[in-house]
């Protein structure tokens, strides 16, 4: 059960579960320019991806891998962490940004994999040159059907999943200035009681999912090291960039 004692109405929190960006839900999201889109970061791997594939299909590894050469490209697109960094030679099974890249595309019908190769789907064709329709495509399945947990072993699969819109305008309304994931959860958790363990939240949403996508920082730079190290959060100008907020009440 979704707890009535917080700042939306029962219809608005509806939306924000099961109709993300449509008519009254409070946050919707954008129509941006080419430019603003590039400014996205995992816009930029995917258009990046996709713009190599229409050219010509994709050679995997034998193992049926994105090659190294071009992981090391998409990587330094996107938003890059601590435990990835450190690997001198950027491979997909040690990048957890290009898995989560390749799951993006794949589930959003966007690519597929035949004979060792890697191609655009009809509807991938379709959506490249439309860069506001294909980002609509991306983010609303990172908002409502994308399982952050797939990577962790954590047993509770709803938390951080269920209401993902509801985290992204928790970190719009609070995320001016640097806090401890642990305000976060504590703020999740009164708008979804019915959950047991919110331990995953805080990676789940942002290092997982918000820093990837390019909503927040998080304080893993070799300088923040020391007590919450790695579990602070500020929101960048790409949130307020990508999404509109209404009022709420």
């Amino acid at each position: 059960m979704i707890s009535l004692d917080i700042a939306f109405s029962p219809d608005q929190m509806y939306r924000m579960l099961y109709a993300p960006f449509e008519h009254g839900c409070p946050v919707q999201l954008r129509t941006l320019t080419d430019v603003q889109i590039e400014q996205i970061p995992i816009m930029r791997q995917v258009l990046h991806l996709m713009e190599r594939l229409s050219s010509d299909e994709l050679k995997l590894t034998a193992k049926g891998y994105i090659p190294p050469i071009l992981v090391e490209e998409l990587y330094e697109m996107g938003e890059h962490s601590w435990n990835t960094d450190w690997f001198k030679q950027k491979s997909e099974p040690k990048t957890e940004e290009i898995q989560v890249l390749k799951v993006v595309l794949k589930e959003c019908g966007l690519i597929k994999t035949r004979t060792g190769k890697m191609s655009l789907t009809s509807k991938g064709k379709k959506l490249l040159p439309d860069r506001n329709e294909l980002m609509r495509t991306v983010m609303l399945f990172l908002m409502q059907d994308y399982n952050t947990g797939w990577l962790d072993l954590y047993e509770d699969m709803e938390v951080g999943n269920v209401g993902r819109l509801y985290s992204v305008w928790l970190l719009h309304k609070y995320g001016g200035e640097w806090r401890h994931t642990d305000f976060y959860t504590a703020e999740y958790a009164k708008a979804f009681p019915m959950l047991s363990d919110y331990r995953a939240y805080g990676h789940r949403v942002f290092n997982r999912l918000f820093r990837l996508i390019g909503l927040c920082r998080v304080n893993e730079r070799p300088e923040d090291r020391g007590p919450g190290w790695g579990r602070k959060v500020i929101k960048t100008d790409v949130l307020d960039m990508l999404f509109e907020f209404e009022d709420e009440g």
